[in-house]
């Protein structure tokens, strides 16, 4: 099999796993080190669950897909929880820079009369049990740059509260 081959059937096979709705499955053909197989990976609240389903070892390229999705869907199950996507869409991100999730300063430049009007705020973002975007905003020029930030942290975090009192 030559190289265009081998891109092709790699092409073919992440078609098939996009096509067949294969989360957390990709296709590994190496050529070169000889390996073909099915790789899952889940990961979940920061642990990581890896494993290959080699062609060879399943006695082709669809049981060890079959195979693959049985071990992916054994996985989800054992690590199910109801709070995971809570916990996914509140997970503090590494390019955070307010230091809570859901609060950013935002500048937004406008064109006017008189040249370009920079207008910077705080702004707080949830999402409230219908499923629905809210959020507040809060004047650096009105409020000043600390108390901005404060009272947006403080708008998050009532927001969040009131919503799970409930």
């Amino acid at each position: 099999m030559s190289s265009v081959d081998a891109k092709r059937t790699n092409m073919n096979s992440h078609r098939m796993a996009r096509a067949n709705n294969l989360h957390h499955i990709h296709r590994v053909d190496d050529v070169r080190s000889r390996s073909y197989a099915w790789v899952v990976v889940v990961q979940r609240l920061q642990k990581t669950t890896i494993r290959r389903f080699a062609d060879g070892k399943y006695g082709g390229k669809r049981v060890a897909l079959r195979a693959a999705i049985h071990f992916r869907d054994t996985v989800l199950k054992m690590v199910q929880d109801n709070q995971y996507p809570l916990w996914r869409r509140n997970r503090k991100r590494r390019n955070n820079t307010s230091g809570t999730v859901g609060v950013g300063r935002y500048v937004s430049r406008e064109g006017g009369r008189r040249g370009v009007i920079e207008r910077i705020s705080w702004q707080a973002f949830w999402d409230d049990p219908d499923g629905r975007r809210r959020g507040r905003k809060f004047s650096v020029n009105v409020h000043g740059e600390r108390q901005a930030k404060d009272l947006a942290h403080r708008a998050r975090e009532d927001a969040l509260r009131a919503m799970f009192k409930k």
